[in-house]
């Protein structure tokens, strides 16, 4: 029933907005992040809470922790973000940028899983965090974009002076990631050829075959600097 779907919409948009609100202001940052009555969401929050979605501690609203468990069972593929993980560090502690394993999500995408670089960047990096269409990653898994194509993206406005480079990985049964490096204080690609080979291993943990086209662009790409 509408009201039905209208009280279920209202609920997902709080639920995805809570993490990146702060603990200031909370309700009055949900309201203006999802576009809601302050009633409305004050009311959303206590239904979630009756549920076990949110809790309250300390004054601040928070994700309760049975939903940041069910957040990490969702993957394209099973077993996706335990074979990701050592890649994707192994990449971080090489490079020192945060490194991220982007997937799409409906006509967005999200950071499946990310370790954040040893500098701050002024972009929510964090696991679950959205990712900006113009980022190294949103661009190479558009819909028509060719498979194996890295992307290097100059900062922009969004990215307050970061930039990303980002490959496509073929995973089992047609699913698409991206993993993606994002740095501040230097240029992203020149990391360019440990990214494409982290992006080999991973996909042969995932169990994919790799075109000799990946093959080649690491060839191509010099070590990083």
């Amino acid at each position: 029933m509408p009201i039905q779907r209208g009280v279920l919409d209202g609920a997902f948009r709080v639920l995805h907005a809570l993490p990146g609100v702060g603990p200031r202001q909370q309700v009055a940052r949900l309201a203006r992040a999802t576009g809601l009555p302050r009633p409305t969401v004050y009311r959303l929050l206590d239904q979630l809470a009756e549920v076990g979605a949110v809790e309250r501690r300390d004054g601040r609203w928070t994700l309760a922790a049975g939903m940041l468990g069910l957040a990490r069972s969702v993957e394209p593929v099973p077993g996706l973000r335990a074979q990701a993980m050592p890649v994707i560090r192994e990449l971080r502690e090489l490079t020192g940028g945060a490194v991220s394993l982007v997937v799409p999500r409906a006509e967005a995408f999200v950071a499946l899983e990310m370790v954040p670089g040893r500098e701050a960047l002024p972009i929510d990096a964090r696991s679950g965090a959205d990712m900006p269409a113009s980022t190294a990653a949103g661009q190479v898994l558009r819909p028509g974009r060719r498979r194996h194509v890295g992307q290097a993206v100059a900062h922009g406005p969004e990215l307050g002076g970061v930039t990303c480079y980002a490959v496509p990985i073929v995973l089992p049964g047609g699913a698409r990631a991206a993993l993606q490096i994002a740095t501040a204080a230097r240029p992203a690609e020149r990391f360019a050829a440990p990214v494409h080979r982290a992006a080999l291993a991973l996909e042969r943990r995932a169990g994919t075959e790799v075109s000799a086209h990946r093959t080649s662009a690491v060839e191509r790409t010099g070590p990083a600097r």
